[in-house]
């Protein structure tokens, strides 16, 4: 085939529904090179997620749900889940504990309870639970702690 003819192939092949990679490998092309055709000859570039998949994703993350359980809530990639929220301004939230939430940590530690059943009852995530007990100085920086 000419040139001319592959480029017309693979922008046919595109606005007929198939996805760049499985061009790419029709056509025995790297994805980059099949890509940079379609963006040189002007072809419009399919949205990858659905608009509203997108506002689900957005509505979620606004009642508080984490990006990890939304992508399984959605079945999506988390990082594409991660890239919709920064694109709202939804990005990373410091989650802030009570100062109860807190001594309730440092006490269950002290009671002999693992940081991993801390987590879990307090429904927080062991690294949460690891830097309160670094900051309160229960623990040191480099122990390893046991989960």
């Amino acid at each position: 085939m000419m040139e001319r003819e592959v480029i017309e192939k693979i922008k046919n092949l595109y606005n007929s529904g198939y996805t760049i990679r499985e061009i790419a490998k029709e056509m025995n092309m790297s994805y980059g090179k099949v890509r940079n055709i379609l963006i040189r000859e002007g072809v419009k570039m399919r949205n990858k997620v659905p608009k509203e998949l997108i506002e689900r994703v957005v509505e979620l993350a606004k009642q508080g749900y984490s990006a990890r359980k939304i992508s399984k809530e959605l079945n999506m990639n988390e990082t594409t889940v991660l890239r919709i929220l920064k694109e709202h301004n939804l990005g990373k939230r410091v989650k802030k504990m009570s100062q109860e939430e807190i001594n309730q940590i440092i006490s269950m530690y002290k009671e002999g309870k693992s940081i991993y059943e801390i987590a879990k009852k307090l429904n927080r995530s062991t690294n949460l639970v690891v830097y309160y007990l670094k900051k309160y100085g229960i623990i040191r920086e480099s122990s390893s702690t046991s989960l």
